[in-house]
């Protein structure tokens, strides 16, 4: 499966919403490098949010940027909310490994009551750095097997 990075965001302090960069540090261990969220958890580096969900919201109604939603990556044509935690990501040299499904945030009701019932399930993920590098915006996503994955399709 193969999608694409159609925007990369970093915010200078947890609960604000991020800023859009055209590239950006991966730091294996660590997170995006400038970002809030850096250095806080290793399991929980960066946050992936789904295009097509953003798209749907806006088709929605809602009134939402990609800003507010504070996720790091959004990306485009891979389904990724039906991935697991353990699939690993490949853009270009870095590998993210999904760690857990990211929930909705209770700061988003400052932007909609609605929202947090609506991405229930469609939020994304957070993953950990697995190998770090530079991120650019129009990045090739590339799920990667990881040893789980190469395990249950050759039992």
């Amino acid at each position: 499966m193969i999608g694409n990075v159609v925007g990369i965001y970093v915010g200078k302090q947890k609960g604000e919403g991020k800023t859009e960069v055209v590239f950006a540090e991966f730091v294996a261990g660590h997170g995006v490098r400038g970002d809030s969220h850096a250095g806080r958890d290793a399991r929980r580096q960066v946050s992936l949010f789904a295009q097509e969900t953003l798209n749907l919201l806006l088709a929605e109604g809602f009134t939402v940027t990609a800003s507010a939603l504070s996720a790091n990556l959004f990306i485009e044509g891979l389904n990724l909310n039906s991935l697991r935690p353990g699939t690993q990501l490949r853009l270009g040299d870095v590998i993210l490994e999904l760690v857990e499904a990211r929930k909705p945030c209770r700061n988003i009701t400052r932007i909609d009551n609605r929202l947090p019932k609506r991405l229930f399930g469609q939020c994304g993920h957070l993953a950990r750095i697995v190998k770090g590098g530079i991120v650019r915006s129009g990045d090739a996503i590339e799920v990667v097997a990881n040893e789980t994955q190469l395990k249950l399709a050759f039992a």
